[in-house]
Order: C-alpha cells, then structure tokens, then sequence
C-alpha cells in the first residue's frame, strides 16, 4: 500500500526540475540529519518521550 504522503512526494518531485531538486534535496538533508542527531541523543540520554496522543491520531487517520 502507497501511503498518501509518499504518493504526494512522488507527484511533487516529479514537477521539480533536476536543478532545483539538487538544491532542495542539500538543505533537506541537512536539516534532516541535525533532527535524527537530535533525537539519537535525546534516546541516549533517556530524554526522549514519545508523544502517545499525537502517534494515536496519526494511526486513527491512517486507518480511516
């Protein structure tokens, strides 16, 4: 099953031009990396809670 999120990235790339897709996908990255680094830390440190509401409605929706 395609999700709509992933259906929805597809469709978006599809429109951007090779140039600005390298563009975006440099800064995206960055910003990406410094989120996972701030969460492995965060894990690490026994810092992280999970956000139960928020990940139950993120299902709900996901199962509607």
């Amino acid at each position: 099953m395609i999700s709509k999120v992933a259906a929805g990235n597809a469709a978006y790339l599809q429109q951007v031009n090779s140039k600005d897709k390298k563009e975006l996908s440099t800064v995206g990255k960055a910003k990406e990396m410094d989120k996972v680094e701030s969460l492995k830390e965060q894990i690490q440190n026994g810092d992280y809670k999970v956000d139960t509401k928020k990940t139950a409605e993120a299902v709900a929706k996901d199962l509607i």
